[in-house]
């Protein structure tokens, strides 16, 4: 009988052992968790002070940070660079108040209406074309121009012949082709400028279609 209640005794004893040894492993793991989270957010007001101290002190910085100030100026000089020549190379540029991509040399933002700066530094003329009715340079390959509306006519209308006189009732007059074309776009109300079908506002007055 002492036996078994030296036994019985053991087995408890290694149980409550086993059960302390899996407390302590879920309390570390915790303990960790929670280091790792407060490491993360100090390593991200590390960043904050990082950026805020470059943005105050760029001209007037210590010389012990010289070296990584100036690396970080040279990354961001590069990347703005790196932005630019893609919004050159498709011909558009960033709208000031909302961040959209709208076509460079249009007058207003066709998504939030705002006025764009003229710049003709962010131009890029080799993925431009002149507007033959205002001469705007606009975005090769749309079909009206973003600063007067008129369409965009690119090849050279076949000279008209005559034709007999039963025929000349029932062809259709080569006049309604701007007009058919003009079907496709949205037509200002306050100006009168013809726009892409996806623009929310006229690229010419800035007015809400």
């Amino acid at each position: 009988m002492a036996f078994f209640d030296d036994l019985g005794r053991k087995l408890t004893s290694v149980s409550q052992s086993a059960v302390q040894k899996t407390k302590d492993v879920a309390d570390i793991a915790k303990i960790n968790a929670e280091i790792s989270e407060l490491e993360r957010t100090a390593n991200n007001l590390y960043y904050q002070i990082g950026k805020l101290y470059v943005a105050k002190h760029a001209a007037d910085y210590e010389s012990d940070f010289s070296g990584m100030i100036g690396s970080v100026i040279e990354s961001e000089r590069k990347i703005a660079e790196c932005r630019q020549k893609i919004q050159d190379i498709k011909g558009v540029v960033r709208c000031e108040k909302c961040g959209a991509d709208i076509p460079a040399g249009a007058a207003f933002c066709s998504f939030c209406g705002a006025p764009t700066p003229k710049s003709a530094a962010s131009v890029n003329t080799q993925n431009l074309e002149k507007c033959p009715s205002c001469g705007a340079m606009i975005p090769q390959g749309v079909r009206f121009c973003t600063a007067c509306g008129k369409p965009m006519l690119r090849d050279a209308v076949p000279p008209v012949q005559e034709a007999p006189a039963d025929e000349q009732a029932s062809a259709p007059s080569m006049e309604q082709t701007p007009a058919a074309e003009e079907s496709t776009a949205k037509i200002c109300p306050a100006c009168g400028a013809a726009n892409e079908a996806d623009c929310a506002f006229c690229t010419e007055c800035g007015h809400k279609l």
